[in-house]
């Protein structure tokens, strides 16, 4: 039961802070880039919610097991944040290299901010989730 409130914490408190990364603090700078690449119908942007909800499920899990298992190996804060870091260099600054060699209209600017916010809230993460553990 120890995990699943750590994760279904992790979940809503990084898929809150995500949502206010990209439509709150940077959402002036995502903007006009989305426009360019993004699904829309009637003129207005079409999320798909599925795909977006399981690319979250699968970033918060995997940063979840990379910050409990550098806890359980007796590792603190400083690993744990570093792992978290790491985590989220691949889960998200990846995927905005990524969509730039593949997506015609994915601008530079969206590259660098997902580059950017991939280690931000990786690190974030694994602070966040390596303190769930030690509290619970």
């Amino acid at each position: 039961m120890r995990y699943v409130a750590i994760w279904f914490a992790a979940f809503f408190g990084l898929s809150a802070l995500d949502a206010l990364w990209h439509f709150g603090i940077f959402g002036w700078a995502y903007g006009p880039g989305f426009r360019l690449v993004a699904k829309t119908k009637d003129g207005k942007r079409a999320l798909e919610p599925i795909p977006g909800l399981v690319s979250q499920i699968l970033v918060v899990s995997a940063l979840m097991v990379l910050a409990v298992l550098s806890v359980r190996a007796g590792q603190g804060y400083p690993l744990n944040l570093l792992v978290g870091a790491m985590g989220g260099v691949l889960g998200i600054s990846v995927y905005g290299l990524v969509n730039q060699a593949l997506i015609k209209d994915w601008g530079w600017r969206l590259t660098l901010l997902e580059v950017v916010w991939g280690p931000i809230i990786g690190a974030v993460a694994g602070l966040f989730i390596g303190w769930l553990y030690r509290a619970i």
